[in-house]
């Protein structure tokens, strides 16, 4: 249960949520007490979790997932490749070109190898960010305590937190489908509970250390706001993390739409880098600002149209 938190956890602790830029793009209008924010946001990640171990949890008589059509399948693989693209481009930003494209590397390298690599490489890693992150944001929680709010910000808020959840639980189906072998269903769920925990815990002492600091405008907020090495590391940890959940999400869902590419798996692992690699010169923040709200409200889409499709074939 551990291990698949961690997992979890390494497919949305990624650039955006490490450097908190996307956490401003989302929340920077601050009506409401940033730990309110953070539980609302967990609250939702895990309802996300919990509807997508439902819908995608394989099944001996749940043939729904098969009858996906073709164009739905493309437009994952596309927001997929925005969020690795999104990745590779905070590497860019906040190193150079050498380190991002040795990331590269090593992202291809544990995809190849499998999701059962991917999950000891997150016990570590994700662990690490973890304890970096709390460690970072600690010394400036005890100036961001708030107890005064307005109820009619609850609702503005909410939708944000929905499409910030819908972002963060995009690359769940290929991880719920890939462990589901090994694992029960009640093991995910719990998992999933966990995860929505830790993220409330971790969203507000970033928000908190952001709205502390005054630092909401800069591009990297969370690194203007605690400049050290450590923050350094939770932020190249975390981009990494993320960078090889979401190549490995898009080389399973390429090979439901192409079935040969099982048999060359380098082939589009290689294809998906170079895209995500050119792509990154588009710009971090860019891609962060248009792409992520979008990719929320897409999220909430292809799970109703899902819970749809269910439910429907289910009834005939």
């Amino acid at each position: 249960m551990i291990e698949i938190t961690l997992l979890f956890l390494g497919s949305i602790i990624g650039a955006g949520f490490a450097t908190g830029a996307e956490i401003v793009t989302f929340f920077g209008a601050w009506q409401l007490p940033t730990w309110l924010i953070a539980v609302i946001v967990g609250l939702c990640i895990f309802g996300m979790i919990t509807l997508e171990i439902v819908l995608f949890y394989p099944s001996s008589n749940d043939k729904a997932s098969h009858k996906t059509p073709k164009f739905l399948h493309l437009g994952i693989v596309m927001i997929y490749l925005t969020l690795f693209t999104a990745m590779t481009a905070g590497i860019m930003q906040i190193t150079n070109f050498w380190i991002c494209l040795i990331t590269l590397l090593f992202s291809a390298i544990i995809t190849l190898f499998g999701i059962e690599k991917l999950s000891k490489c997150n016990v570590l890693i994700v662990s690490a960010i973890i304890v970096l992150i709390i460690s970072t944001a600690l010394p400036h929680l005890s100036t961001t305590i708030q107890t005064t709010y307005q109820w009619q910000h609850i609702i503005p808020a909410s939708f944000w937190a929905v499409l910030y959840a819908g972002l963060n639980c995009f690359m769940f189906p290929e991880l719920i489908k890939a462990t589901a072998p090994n694992k029960p269903r009640h093991t995910l769920v719990w998992a999933g509970l966990l995860t929505a925990i830790c993220v409330t815990i971790l969203l507000g002492l970033i928000l908190s250390t952001i709205k502390a600091t005054d630092t909401a405008q800069a591009s990297i907020p969370l690194l203007t706001a605690a400049p050290n090495n450590i923050t350094m590391l939770i932020i190249l940890l975390a981009i990494l993390t993320s960078q090889y959940t979401a190549l490995f999400a898009i080389t399973k869902r390429l090979q439901t739409i192409i079935p040969t590419s099982k048999e060359k798996p380098r082939t589009p692992v290689v294809s998906v880098c170079l895209i995500a690699l050119i792509g990154s010169f588009c710009g971090f923040n860019r891609i962060i600002q248009y792409g992520y709200p979008a990719i929320g409200a897409l999220t909430c889409f292809y799970l109703l149209f899902s819970f749809w499709q269910r439910f429907s074939s289910q009834a005939h």
